[in-house]
């Protein structure tokens, strides 16, 4: 989108509206129906999230694997190409960085093996996300349909893996879940991780706005008789998106794998954090600039969110709802441009 002293205004009236419309709403449920002050409870997400350390740590990787998996749908979705199989790409980069720490993890020095690790869930997440943009090129499959299915499949194979029986599954652990990764392979530091994360909108954004596979994109997102006018290889277009938004999801499970769980389980993508990347690129109007802004709201409401739940006894479950309420009121509002411009006169 065309960055310009309107859209700028026109955005921040319908974000910031359909924000205070989702604050509204949470409030009367919350005070509705468990008696809590609603104001109470979320201020103590936002000051749990960012003012204590155990908040801060939670909403900074959150940060950092929301960044990266909408970067990947900022991507798709300017070519209306609508991936939702951010969860299945991610599931997969993890089972990639799995297997290559039970394989090779043990050959290299712990950085070579970290580095290792972090290109097999890039790897696995392509693999995974060009599956859907062949089937879109070559047979015209709604990809939404293709990956949503893939996301099932992805979550059932990961969980045969740490099943009783499975070829992962720790015997020692009472839950399903793998024989934990070594702890010298271990990534928390998080100068690291915010320069693969900085790094990783650099080459987006580049990618999006000053190369000729981002004018493609453009092309394609605009008009798809503009495109084929133009001599545009829809197809081709389409696995390239393919690759690297699965790769970009599949980097955000390794870094799961490696930064925070150090297993993989059954409940590894309990969050979902591939529904939430939608929502999150959206609400950054599919700008790679932006998507940092909209992935720390997100992330703030759902670490706060788990403070909410122990303190205040109001689930964390109520993330999602607001989530939703503020997605509905974009949607809405974004419809009404034309007329919040004729009221403002920019038209």
């Amino acid at each position: 989108m065309k960055i310009t002293k309107e859209n700028i205004i026109l955005n921040f009236i319908v974000y910031i509206t359909a924000f205070l419309l989702a604050i509204g709403l949470g409030a009367v449920l919350i005070w509705a129906i468990l008696r809590i002050h609603p104001f109470s409870a979320l201020s103590l997400i936002v000051s749990s999230a960012l003012l204590t350390s155990f908040g801060r740590t939670a909403t900074f990787y959150y940060l950092v694997e929301l960044t990266l998996i909408s970067l990947g749908l900022a991507i798709s979705y300017r070519a209306k190409y609508w991936n939702i199989g951010g969860d299945g790409q991610l599931i997969f980069g993890a089972i990639f960085s799995m297997q290559a720490i039970f394989s090779i993890g043990h050959l290299f020095s712990p950085w070579l093996a970290i580095v290792a690790t972090l290109l097999m869930g890039m790897l696995g997440g392509a693999l995974y996300g060009v599956i859907p943009a062949i089937i879109k090129a070559k047979l015209n499959v709604n990809e939404v349909l293709s990956t949503l299915m893939l996301n099932f499949i992805a979550i059932y194979f990961m969980t045969w893996l740490v099943d009783i029986t499975g070829p992962w599954k720790d015997p020692q652990a009472a839950e399903l879940e793998s024989y934990p990764i070594p702890y010298s392979l271990y990534l928390e530091n998080p100068v690291i991780l915010t320069l693969i994360m900085v790094f990783a909108i650099a080459i987006i954004y580049i990618l999006a706005e000053k190369t000729s596979l981002g004018f493609k994109i453009k092309v394609i997102g605009s008009s798809h008789s503009a495109a084929e006018y133009a001599g545009i290889d829809r197809g081709k277009v389409y696995i390239y998106i393919g690759l690297i938004s699965g790769a970009l999801a599949g980097l955000a499970g390794s870094i799961e794998i490696l930064s925070v769980s150090h297993i993989l389980s059954s409940s590894f993508d309990s969050l979902y954090m591939g529904y939430l990347g939608i929502f999150t690129t959206w609400l950054a109007s599919l700008n790679p600039l932006f998507v940092i802004l909209s992935s720390l709201l997100m992330s703030t409401l759902l670490s706060g969110g788990y403070f909410m739940e122990a303190i205040a006894g109001v689930s964390v479950l109520f993330i999602y709802y607001f989530e939703g309420i503020m997605f509905i009121s974009i949607i809405i509002f974004e419809a009404t441009k034309s007329k919040i411009k004729k009221v403002l006169k920019f038209g």
